[in-house]
């Protein structure tokens, strides 16, 4: 989402968040949910760890939020790192008892800890409808569907990998993402 004036910058959004806004923190989860989903799936590969751990990341986000350094490096990256080392921490615990899976499902944004339970539940239930129509699409819209929407890529990156043009690229995303919206009547 690209920033405007009145969009806060991440900076604006910690100091408020250190100084007691959930608001500005349920903006901050907004922003960067997928890079978080993204960065744990990328190790984890599991959808069930993968909604547990964007949990536990946003909970350790917000008590260490206060110890991110900007003169160190961009919010993202700090956000991405931390994200990376949970879901490391959690592979590691689960080695050592011999739970892990390692099903190769896609990554699931849109949870945060601050999320009813029934919301989860709800969004889940959606992401769970989405994730099983995209799996029956044709190719190339089934992959470029998920790499959009699932992984967050952009579109010359998805262009690039698959070696199509980048308008070709956009419209298979848009009509597919259009028709889905229909067939399952949620917004995409």
């Amino acid at each position: 989402m690209p920033r405007t004036a009145e969009t806060p910058s991440d900076q604006d959004l910690i100091k408020k968040v250190c100084l007691g806004s959930r608001s500005s923190y349920e903006i901050l989860l907004k922003r960067h949910e997928r890079l978080v989903a993204k960065a744990v799936h990328d190790v984890v590969r599991d959808l069930a760890a993968v909604e547990d751990l964007m949990q536990d990341v946003f909970i350790k986000v917000f008590q260490k939020l206060h110890l991110y350094d900007p003169e160190k490096g961009r919010f993202p990256v700090w956000l991405g790192t931390v994200a990376r080392h949970e879901a490391i921490n959690y592979i590691r615990r689960h080695k050592r008892t011999g739970t892990v899976s390692l099903d190769e499902t896609m990554g699931n944004a849109g949870f945060s800890p601050i999320d009813r339970p029934s919301e989860q539940a709800s969004k889940k239930e959606v992401w769970g409808r989405i994730i099983a129509a995209i799996g029956k699409l044709s190719e190339p819209a089934q992959t470029i569907l998920k790499e959009r929407m699932i992984e967050g890529k952009r579109f010359d990156q998805i262009a690039k990998s698959l070696n199509r043009p980048l308008d070709t690229v956009k419209t298979i995303y848009y009509r597919n993402t259009e028709s889905l919206r229909k067939k399952l009547g949620v917004p995409l």
